[in-house]
């Protein structure tokens, strides 16, 4: 594995990204813009899930305007947060806030993907403003304390 990491930081594109004054700050940018885009967007729909904010909209129509959101955070994050990972890999492979941030990212999909197939399938079912069952409340809790922690252990990674 460490092989591989080692071509990664050594490729044109990862010594571009280094070598650059203004292309890793960029990248770092949008990477965060991603993350505010993804999970605030998650944020409210945990919210409204927990019954803590946005009582009177749906859990369904909340959910469904913010999807878009949510894809889009995704993907610029995803994107710009791989291009991070390429210019620096040699640099954080062994970093331990690297290695949580990732399992909790991995933990954090999982919520979501299970949540989909699992109690969102009813949303609609729960209606406007009745209190959504324990089982969406526990994936919001339980998303809302995964994606706060892939946050804060992101930052740590510049610092150790």
């Amino acid at each position: 594995m460490l092989e591989i990491i080692q071509r990664l930081y050594d490729s044109p594109l990862a010594t571009a990204i280094r070598e650059s004054d203004n292309l890793f700050p960029i990248l770092q940018t949008f990477h965060i813009l991603g993350t505010i885009a993804l999970a605030g967007a998650i944020a409210i729909v945990d919210l409204r899930l927990l019954n803590v904010a946005f009582r009177r909209e749906a859990p369904a129509a909340l959910a469904q305007s913010l999807l878009p959101v949510t894809w889009v955070g995704f993907a610029i994050m995803f994107v710009s947060g791989g291009l991070l990972f390429v210019a620096q890999s040699a640099k954080i492979y062994e970093n331990i806030f690297l290695r949580v941030k990732l399992l909790l990212l991995v933990l954090a999909l999982a919520n979501v993907a299970l949540f989909h197939a699992t109690t969102y399938r009813n949303i609609r079912a729960w209606g406007g403003v009745v209190a959504p069952p324990v089982s969406a409340r526990s994936f919001a809790a339980l998303s809302l304390a995964l994606w706060t922690g892939v946050i804060v252990t992101g930052r740590f990674i510049a610092y150790f």
